[in-house]
């Protein structure tokens, strides 16, 4: 652990929200900020605001920079968080093969650090949540996207070149993963279950009220998710599997068929192991993951 303290930066397609983390002990220094990011032209632009808000944050909480260690960004991928390049994203469009790194260390005087935003949630759960102490972690963003990561003793898996676990684009049925394992993936399953076209907030609020309609259009998403789950699972052999992101606000809906699909397609022993969970920390652990990258310089 450091004994500066660090920012944590979640970077979204339309808003970011920027914080201090204790560099001892992983907790949320003073208040966080959240600001618009959705009408800023080009990257550069968006870095400037970044560096406004951080010298915002930093006199809200009576910090200076030379408290600070260094800087993480949890950023939608595909990325190189080698480099810090922003690749091909689908989300922010205006950080298309953008240094991201390199712009904002300019832009602010501190180190930087980026990684996928499903890798930092996962480090931050390891950190700070519900998979503290844990040595093999998996977990899912489910919301615009599906997102995963695999934290290995307390490190991020990135494969040969920074984009291991981007699975949402794996083959799955009549399309991919994404088709189904999504806000569109929602609607798309209750229209094939019921023929409506409603959208996932809608189904959301049908299953809060109680519609058994919507209610089985989501026992039916945590059925799609385990099974594109089952495959890793298998690969991994994880201690817990935590599922964050804006749908496991209905984790009641779907959490019973995901649990029991995916116990009814793995080998024994793991099924007997393994641990699923919702987030602890929720839109926090990105934060709080992006942070401790700065931590683990030694992999970039």
């Amino acid at each position: 652990m450091n004994s500066k303290n660090l920012i944590g930066i979640d970077l979204g397609g339309t808003k970011v929200r920027v914080g201090i983390v204790s560099g001892k002990d992983r907790s949320i220094v003073g208040e966080t900020i959240r600001f618009d990011s959705f009408d800023c032209k080009t990257g550069d632009e968006l870095v400037k605001r970044i560096a406004n808000q951080i010298k915002i944050l930093l006199d809200k909480n009576n910090h200076k920079k030379s408290d600070i260690e260094g800087v993480g960004i949890g950023s939608p991928g595909p990325l190189n968080p080698f480099t810090g390049i922003i690749l091909e994203t689908l989300n922010i469009k205006i950080l298309r093969n953008y240094p991201l790194k390199n712009k904002l260390e300019e832009a602010i005087g501190l180190t930087v650090f980026v990684d996928n935003d499903a890798s930092c949630f996962g480090l931050g759960e390891q950190k700070a949540g519900k998979a503290k102490g844990k040595e093999h972690v998996i977990v899912v963003t489910l919301g615009t996207g599906y997102g995963l990561a695999y934290i290995l003793n307390g490190a991020i898996l990135h494969g040969a070149t920074g984009t291991a676990t981007e699975i949402g684009r794996n083959v799955y049925r009549d399309g991919i993963y994404e088709d189904y394992i999504s806000g569109r993936g929602l609607k798309s399953i209750h229209y094939k279950l019921h023929g409506e076209q409603i959208e996932p907030i809608k189904i959301s609020e049908g299953a809060f009220s109680g519609d058994k309609k919507c209610k089985k259009t989501f026992e039916e998403f945590g059925k799609h998710l385990a099974f594109t789950l089952v495959p890793i699972i298998n690969l991994l052999d994880p201690e817990i599997l935590i599922v964050g992101g804006s749908i496991s606000a209905n984790w009641k809906f779907f959490s019973k068929s995901l649990d029991k699909t995916i116990r009814e397609n793995i080998f024994e022993q793991p099924s007997k192991n393994i641990i699923i969970e919702k987030s602890e920390l929720g839109e926090l652990a990105t934060l709080i993951g992006a942070a401790s990258l700065v931590d683990m310089e030694s992999i970039y």
